[in-house]
C-alpha cells in the first residue's frame, strides 16, 4: 500500500508566486492597491455581501440554477424589483 505525501514534502518546493509579482487578471487591479488582480467580469462592480439562514441561501441557489440563472444575476433581479417597489428606478445589474 502506498502512502500518500505529507506537508513536509511540501517544503522543499518553490513557493507559488505572491499577488504583487503575479500577473493580474484582464491587466487591471481592484481597490488601487496595485497587487490586487480584479477578473473582468468583476471589473467596474462593487460587492454587496449579506449572512442569510442556510435555508434562504439553499432557496435562491436552487431557485437560480432551475431558471438557468446565476445567483448573482437572481439577485440583481430582486434588488430591482425592491428598488422599484420602493419607488426608486432599477439600476441593472
Amino acid at each position: 500500500m502506498s502512502r500518500k505525501g505529507s506537508l513536509l514534502a511540501l517544503r522543499d518546493r518553490d513557493p507559488a508566486p505572491t499577488p504583487a509579482s503575479a500577473e493580474p487578471i484582464g491587466g487591471s487591479t481592484g481597490s488601487g492597491t496595485g497587487n490586487s488582480p480584479v477578473a473582468p467580469s468583476r471589473q467596474g462592480k462593487k460587492a454587496m455581501t449579506g449572512y442569510f439562514s442556510p435555508e434562504m441561501s439553499f432557496a435562491m441557489h436552487m431557485t437560480a440554477r432551475k431558471h438557468g440563472m446565476s445567483l448573482q444575476d437572481a439577485m440583481a433581479e430582486a434588488f430591482n424589483d425592491w428598488l422599484r417597489k420602493m419607488g426608486e428606478s432599477p439600476v441593472g445589474k
